[in-house]
């Protein structure tokens, strides 16, 4: 099994690229939306589409190297009350990307260009939604580091 220093940094890197891609990825979809009129939205939501490639990876590291480590570790997980949250928290943001903000961001990409109003209409409930996801990755943070 892999040294738990190794796990320990790959699960950092791994929050780190999942929270870092969804934080900069809403601030920028929202500067790009706002300038729709000069540059055409569809090539954002494609754009988005591809720099979910490093949200997966992030999600993917945190995930293995969290349960990697709760094994080696012998960690009563269901019995500890931050770690149980942290990863309810990671659950329910991945799920909320899963059902709801990647369906919406594969609409955007595929919609009709001059149709600002489903436009609208997507754009906010995904931005809404996303912003709500981010929010519980980084409440999952503060149980992981705080261990509350």
């Amino acid at each position: 099994m892999a040294d738990y220093g190794v796990l320990k940094t790959l699960h950092v890197v791994g929050a780190v690229l999942l929270v870092g891609n969804v934080t900069v990825t809403g601030i920028w979809a929202l500067l790009m939306y706002r300038a729709r009129a000069e540059v055409p939205f569809r090539p954002v939501a494609r754009a988005i589409l591809w720099t979910d490639l490093l949200t997966v990876t992030g999600g993917a590291m945190l995930t293995i190297t969290g349960i990697l480590m709760i094994r080696q570790a012998r960690l009563p997980w269901l019995e500890l009350p931050w770690l149980l949250r942290g990863i309810t928290a990671l659950a329910a943001s991945t799920l909320a990307w899963l059902v709801m903000l990647l369906p919406d961001q594969v609409r955007m990409a595929r919609l009709d260009p001059g149709d600002s109003g489903r436009l609208r209409v997507l754009f906010r409930r995904w931005s809404g939604v996303g912003w709500g996801a981010t929010l519980l990755l980084y409440v999952a943070i503060w149980y992981m580091v705080t261990k509350s």
